[in-house]
Formats: C-alpha cells, sequence, structure tokens
C-alpha cells in the first residue's frame, strides 16, 4: 500500500474557482486512472492559511496531479503487525435494509452502531475511550443531483482480534461511501496498552 499527501495551496484552490466536496473527489479520482477504485481518501480541514490536504491510501502510485502537489511513500508491511493503534475514521453510519438506508443518530445509537460492527472489521475497541466528533449531515451536489450522507468521525484505540479482517479493513476501508472521503481507518501505533 502507498500512503500520500495531495496538497491544494490557496494557489490550486483560487485556480480552481468554487471548491466544493465533489470536486475534491473529482481531483482524488482524477490522478487514479481507471475504472476501479483503488484508493481511499481523507480531505483534513482547510488550513489557516488557506488551502486543503488530502491524504490518500493506495495499490497503486498517484499520477502527478495538474494542480497542486502530491508526495507519496510505501507503507511497510510491518506497520500492520501490531496489537494497539490510535484510531481516526470518518464513516457515514447507516443501517440498510432492503435497498433503503436508514441514518444513525444520537451518540448512544451512533456508539452502539460502531461497536456492533468491530468484529467484521476484525478489531475491537472499548467504549469508554471511544469518542465522536463532526457528527452531521454532508451533502455533495453532482451535476442535478444532491448526494446526502450521515456523516460521523470515530476516533480512540483499538485491539487487533482477527488480523486478516483488520488487515482488509485498513487496505480496502470499512463502511460505506468509500468513494466520497469516508471508510479510510487512519491509525497510529501503539507499542502498549492496559484495556
Amino acid at each position: 500500500m502507498i500512503a500520500s499527501i495531495f496538497t491544494l495551496d490557496t494557489k490550486a484552490l483560487r485556480t480552481l474557482g468554487s471548491i466544493d466536496d465533489y470536486t475534491i473527489h473529482r481531483l482524488v479520482y482524477d490522478i487514479f486512472p481507471g475504472k476501479e477504485r483503488t484508493f481511499l481518501y481523507y480531505q483534513y480541514p482547510y488550513m489557516i492559511r488557506g488551502g486543503t490536504r488530502i491524504l490518500l491510501l493506495s495499490k497503486e502510485q498517484p499520477k502527478v496531479p495538474n494542480l497542486g502537489t502530491i508526495t507519496s511513500k510505501q507503507v511497510p508491511a510491518s506497520f500492520l503487525e501490531r496489537d494497539y493503534y490510535g484510531f481516526k475514521v470518518r464513516l457515514n453510519p447507516v443501517i440498510r435494509s432492503r435497498n433503503q438506508a436508514r441514518s444513525i443518530i444520537g451518540k448512544e445509537e451512533l456508539i452502539s452502531w460502531f461497536l456492533s460492527k468491530q468484529e467484521q472489521w476484525g478489531f475491537y475497541t472499548d467504549s469508554a475511550r471511544l469518542e465522536l466528533s463532526s457528527i452531521g449531515v454532508t451533502e455533495i451536489q453532482k451535476g442535478d443531483n444532491t448526494l446526502i450522507f450521515n456523516e460521523c468521525t470515530f476516533s480512540g484505540i483499538l485491539h487487533v482480534e482477527e488480523k486478516s479482517l483488520f488487515i482488509k479493513s485498513f487496505t480496502e476501508g470499512i463502511g460505506r461511501g468509500k468513494g466520497f472521503g469516508f471508510g479510510l481507518l487512519q491509525l497510529q501505533p501503539i507499542n502498549e496498552i492496559i484495556f
């Protein structure tokens, strides 16, 4: 896997004119040619001096963008060999049934939803240490259509329970909306922790 930072400074943003979530989505897709999405991304909040940074995780090296700069490095295999990680992930919390999606709202329901998904993601998180932020709705204008995503950022400390599922969660992302900046599991290895 390759980790990259795609930076759009104020000059690049001025060149683009208006900037929105769909513009970021298109810029990211432009640096990964092909029909299949082989990457995940997370847009950091806008920087104080203007501009923005986008974290990318991909199977392939991104191409040089027409606007902005990109720096990349290989993620060593040893990175995923730890048992404990600090984590942060922006998710689109929904429950799907019969082609319908119901948004998960309210702190307790969001925590319950997240904890119910952990086993399939290959890790365990202590609910007392689970933090929620950026709870709300994101609307992305795509031509005449408006895409609406429920949003919540979860962070805390995780313990790897099932290594193969955990690696899949890291490399393929978790949850829905990955093509629009959701699901990238950001990790910081921790040497030892007592749950």
